[in-house]
């Protein structure tokens, strides 16, 4: 398991953000990721509002694919989330493991493809998405060892400030892409 504190904002400069980001950090790397959301018969994740607090997806990336189970903890009113926790394992037949979901009624909801930039910034991995049919977003992560939730959601804050977003608080996202596409549709 894996507990995680991220920021999500959505850019209108992201050529600009990168050239800060990249002042500050390294690139780790470049990828095309498509990310398949599903649900099960019984059990509508996208139903919950104001938002999902668990995600079933598969991740295809160029060297692999994983399947994925996120689910949330504290989840406030507003949709804003503690933390997550995540379980995930790779994939080795892909379109096997589609078939095993079909035959066990869980459907494809939505599909998010995206180009996506990992940088690392001290203790804080960054994403920089531009997202099919959505534009452009910047993802700050904690991934260092810091004392709280709180401290590492006040290092990504710190950072994406540092990098030239004026009122993080205010333009956070608090919505995963596989919602922000449902919503566009």
């Amino acid at each position: 398991m894996n507990i995680e504190v991220e920021i999500k904002i959505k850019v209108n400069n992201l050529s600009e953000i990168r050239k800060k980001v990249a002042k500050l950090g390294k690139l780790i790397k470049s990828i095309n990721q498509i990310d398949d959301y599903y649900v099960p018969s019984h059990r509508d994740f996208f139903a919950e509002k104001p938002q999902p607090f668990e995600w079933l997806r598969i991740r295809t990336n160029p060297d692999k694919v994983v399947f994925e189970y996120d689910k949330s903890i504290n989840m406030k009113a507003n949709g804003e989330q503690e933390y997550a926790e995540e379980y995930e394992t790779e994939i080795s037949e892909p379109e096997e493991f589609r078939k095993i979901l079909g035959f066990l009624d869980f459907k494809k909801v939505v599909t998010v493809d995206k180009q996506r930039e990992y940088w690392m910034c001290g203790d804080i991995e960054v994403a920089l998405d531009r997202v099919k049919d959505l534009g452009d977003f910047i993802e700050a992560e904690a991934k260092g060892n810091f004392k709280s939730n709180a401290e590492a959601k006040i290092a990504c804050i710190k950072f994406l400030e540092s990098v030239g977003i004026k009122d993080v608080k205010k333009e956070w996202i608090n919505k995963g892409y596989p919602v922000l596409m449902l919503e566009n549709k």
